[in-house]
């Protein structure tokens, strides 16, 4: 290998092919710049802005969820009003099919005592009441009074 100097602004003498093969060889080993310091720069940038993702997408979740919290609390707002009207509702019919129940059995009662009176009333005098309609309508009123009394559903008539 041939050694030529080389002159550099300083008037300093170096060899070329030396300079080469030092730079190939520390290659990698030293670096010009500061690794250090740039690398906890990067390391502290990366981690602030993953800090920042995080809290943008905490946020957003967050967001998220106090959204649906008060979507929940609103329809359990609505179911207990429901519940309330549909109890208060129950409540209500409860008490008008008592009612009308004990009307039904009143009726019962009333029309058996006009038809035990209507016995000692001249046949002659009956045929007004042998009207067919009032027949029927004592044998409908009596199968609901039955029914009433067992509890079932009365039918409509």
């Amino acid at each position: 290998i041939k050694w030529e100097m080389t002159e550099n602004r300083y008037e300093a003498g170096y060899v070329d092919e030396y300079k080469t093969w030092l730079h190939n060889d520390l290659h990698g080993v030293v670096n010009p710049i500061p690794r250090m310091g740039q690398r906890i720069e990067d390391v502290q940038t990366r981690l602030l802005i993953h800090a920042y993702h995080f809290k943008q997408e905490w946020d957003r979740r967050e967001q998220e969820f106090q959204k649906r919290e008060q979507e929940f609390q609103q329809r359990e707002r609505e179911y207990q009003l429901r519940e309330l009207e549909s109890q208060r509702v129950l409540a209500v019919t409860s008490q008008e099919l008592a009612d009308t129940r004990a009307c039904l059995m009143r009726l019962d009662t009333i029309l058996d005592e006009q038809m035990n009176t209507l016995r000692a009333v001249p046949t002659s005098s009956k045929a007004v009441f042998a009207e067919p309609y009032v027949f029927i309508s004592k044998c409908i009123i009596r199968e609901e009074v039955e029914k009433a009394r067992r509890g079932a559903e009365p039918s409509t008539f």
